[in-house]
């Protein structure tokens, strides 16, 4: 099933390359940093040209970009799933697809050669060592939730309970997090500034009935 995730990821792995916009500018309103949010986010997804997404109570944007056409999704499931987590700037900060991981390694190991300043390579070579062990996740679906462990942030399990439903195992879908639901003010390692939006693809590879 994980063939399907692939398609696409060579140009998906050419776009990581912004780690940031300098100095980061802390807004203390955080009505003001969801409205910032909104529209940096809508803007994103107009670009990519994510056109009709929906938005969940808690402000994630989502869309499902493909149904897939395996087993579908229930409540009970204990569903398999791979993440790839982006930027707005298309950096790629995360990932559980081994493919994904790798090329990024060998595209900055390539880049790397002769640099005075080796920085932001360091930082992704560090992020995508070589002995790195890819894992999907896997959980068990319901309709008051899933069953993810509290490290996870809230924007993140607030779009899988509201997307998985509607797809099927092969399928496709993204979600976009405002920060306050995401790393909040906090950010998070080299990658993640504070009050930074982000967004996830989500690929479902199994599932198996209870």
């Amino acid at each position: 099933m994980k063939s399907g995730l692939l398609v696409g990821i060579g140009v998906v792995i050419l776009f990581l390359i912004g780690c940031g916009d300098g100095d980061v500018v802390i807004q203390e309103d955080p009505d003001v940093q969801l409205e910032n949010d909104s529209i940096a986010i809508a803007e994103y997804m107009s670009e990519k040209g994510y056109e009709n997404y929906s938005t969940t109570p808690s402000g994630v944007r989502y869309l499902i970009l493909d149904e897939g056409t395996g087993d579908p999704i229930d409540e009970s499931d204990i569903v398999t799933f791979d993440y790839i987590g982006i930027l707005l700037n298309d950096t790629i900060f995360d990932t559980t697809v081994k493919a994904v991981g790798d090329s990024i390694r060998a595209h900055f190991l390539e880049d790397s050669v002769g640099l005075a300043d080796k920085t932001v390579h360091e930082t992704f070579l560090a992020l995508y060592y070589e002995d790195k062990i890819y894992s999907p996740l896997t959980y068990t679906y319901s309709v008051s939730g899933w069953t993810i462990d509290e490290q996870f942030i809230q924007g993140f399990t607030d779009g899988i309970t509201v997307t998985f439903n509607q797809m099927n195992v092969g399928g496709k879908a993204i979600i976009a997090l405002p920060s306050a639901i995401a790393y909040g003010t906090r950010g998070s390692g080299l990658l993640i500034d504070p009050n930074t939006p982000i967004t996830f693809e989500l690929y479902p590879i199994s599932v198996t009935k209870q």
